[in-house]
């Protein structure tokens, strides 16, 4: 792999996983009952899976096979369910 597409795919895989240490922090803050509120599973689902997604960038290429399924659950939960705790806890 040519060393300029080996640095952007390792900068993505490091933005997958500081994305997800920051989802996590965000999940960890909200009110545990805002998320059944808004019918997107429960509080400690949302920590696993985003630990989990961090983890498995950490350890794999954001353009692999598991890197990218934790950068689709990464960018689920800052387009889908943070925008709508948000609205419901009103930070």
């Amino acid at each position: 792999m040519p060393p300029l597409i080996a640095l952007i795919v390792q900068a993505l895989s490091w933005a997958v996983v500081l994305g997800a240490i920051v989802c996590f922090v965000d999940a960890l803050i909200r009110p545990t009952q805002a998320f059944p509120a808004i019918d997107r599973q429960t509080k400690p689902f949302w920590l696993f899976i985003l630990a989990l997604c961090g983890v498995v960038a950490a350890l794999f290429s954001a353009v692999g096979f598991f890197g990218l399924f934790a950068s689709v659950g990464v960018v689920f939960y800052l387009v889908d369910v943070r925008p709508k705790v948000k609205a419901i806890t009103g930070r």
